[in-house]
């Protein structure tokens, strides 16, 4: 049976967040006991085909956590060697957008011919999902490393999470402000400003409660 909150249907990662958080301290351990680099992309590599055989051998809501960790694994790995890996070069930024390219189109050539199946629905929508936000993401910081950071844009980026966690709920659900006035654009400029708000006061909330969980600890 399928029960959601109308509004709150956007935070169903917080589960799988808190997963991926509690494995981290074991990713790591796990990676820095691993020196040789061919061994690195030896693990790499299984980590990409794991996710592929589980989805015909697992129920679809176990599979679903597996290929979330297995990705989280990878993502730790690229971040803990953003140094060596993440080079911001305008060749790296060509093929970033052509795998970036090649997957929608993986996509939505899936879709068209085999939509509906278990190839479809669970390895060709995920795996490109994350290829591609990947790569979009690799993309904005090659574009953006030289750029200056505005303040605006610093505050913005510091309640960015918090952002994202109340947004809908102003836009969909018992709380949605876009049906205030007749206006669209008005009702939209609306929501921005509360959802803008609402996310100030929930990160001064968690910076309070980190604060005192931090003073209780030690």
């Amino acid at each position: 049976m399928h029960v959601g909150v109308l509004g709150a249907d956007h935070t169903w990662f917080m589960t799988m967040l808190m997963i991926c958080y509690i494995l981290t301290p074991l990713i790591e351990k796990i990676w820095k006991r691993i020196q040789y680099k061919k061994t690195q992309w030896g693990i790499l590599v299984g980590l990409l085909i794991v996710p592929f055989i589980m989805a015909y051998l697992l129920p679809d809501y176990i599979f679903f956590i597996t290929y979330h960790v297995c990705f989280y694994a990878i993502a730790y790995y690229v971040g803990s060697n953003w140094k060596r890996l993440g080079k911001s070069t305008n060749k790296s930024a060509v093929i970033y957008f052509i795998v970036m390219c090649l997957a929608f189109a993986t996509r939505f050539i899936g879709r068209i011919m085999i939509d509906g199946t278990k190839l479809y629905n669970l390895v060709i929508v995920n795996y490109t999902h994350y290829v591609a936000a990947a790569c979009i993401f690799m993309l904005f910081s090659i574009i953006f490393s030289k750029a200056k950071m505005l303040k605006i844009v610093q505050l913005v980026d510091g309640i960015s999470f918090e952002i994202y966690l109340c947004h809908y709920m102003f836009i969909v659900g018992p709380v949605s402000v876009m049906y205030i006035t007749g206006n669209w654009i008005i009702n939209s400029i609306i929501a921005v400003c509360i959802a803008l708000l609402f996310a100030v006061i929930l990160h001064k909330l968690s910076k309070g409660i980190r604060k005192i969980l931090r003073v209780h600890s030690t």
